[in-house]
This record gives structure tokens, sequence and C-alpha cells, in this order.
């Protein structure tokens, strides 16, 4: 599960991927105890999307304007969208959905030695890794609001969404 729909949104497929959502390198710069060495490239459910030019459809950084959530494609695996590879689409979640996510931001941008701690009631911004992060990103947009704090026995972050 790299999403899970807990309250259902509006979802949409973007007319067309970028070829970096093929390709995009999910291990970050930093540690990240969230990603796998084994975590393929490319776009992951529950990671931020944005819109490049021509309404088409780029992972998110902090820089860019949010539209959702990718989701995860139509057999549920987790760090994969088949259908993508087929059709160059897949469906971005949207609309005030209430989510939890597996695949988020767990160490801060400046520092990788230092690890966020998430509290009910944080804004959720969009990471230069294209993850959900509590550091404000240079766009602004918030995303949503944490609604459930990762533990170890249930290390997912849960949200409303708030584009």
């Amino acid at each position: 599960m790299a999403l899970e729909l807990l309250i259902r949104g509006y979802a949409s497929s973007i007319p067309v991927l970028a070829d970096v959502c093929f390709t995009k390198d999910n291990l970050g710069d930093g540690t990240n105890t969230t990603m796998s060495v084994n975590t393929p490239r490319g776009i992951l459910g529950g990671s931020v999307a944005s819109v490049g030019g021509d309404y088409v459809a780029v992972p998110g950084t902090r820089a860019l304007s949010p539209i959702g959530l990718f989701m995860n494609d139509a057999a549920g695996s987790a760090f994969e969208n088949s259908p993508a590879i087929a059709s160059g689409k897949v469906a971005v979640m949207r609309g005030m959905a209430s989510v939890e996510v597996n695949v988020f931001e767990t160490q801060t941008a400046a520092d990788h030695a230092v690890a966020l701690v998430y509290n009910a009631g944080d804004k959720l911004y969009c990471s230069d890794n294209g993850l959900l992060t509590k550091e404000a990103s240079t766009d602004g947009t918030v995303i949503g609001i944490v609604t459930k704090v990762p533990t170890t026995v249930s290390p997912t972050l849960g949200l409303d969404m708030r584009i």
C-alpha cells in the first residue's frame, strides 16, 4: 500500500505523463528510511503530482504547484503504476480526499541526520523528492493536513487533502 483511500475525493487521469515519470529516482539525496534500495524508478502511488506545460503530469518538487497525489495502479501494487506504461496516463487523487500514505519524507532537507516528527494538524507540502513533508515548499501550496501520525505499529501518514 502506497496510497490508501479512506474518503474518496476526485480522481482524474492526466492526459500525458512526462518521460521523467517513468525514470525518476526515488531514493533522494539522503538516507530515506521509507524507501528501500530495491524501490524501482518512476512515480510512486502516494507521491506528489504536479503539472508541466500543456497539462503534462510531472513528479512534484518544492518549486512546482501540486495538483494531487499519484494513485496506485489498478492491481494495487505499492510501488508500481503499470497501467501508465501502456497508456501514458495514471490517476491523480485530489478534491479533499482523506488518505494514508507510506511514502513521505522522514528527514529534514537541510540535515539528513535530523528526523522529521509529524504531529496531527501539521501542514503538508511537496519536497524536492516529490514526497509529502512538513517543511514548507518554495511554492507554498498546502497539500493536506496531518490526521494520523506514523508509528512503528502503523507506519502510514494520514492526511486530509486540501488540493
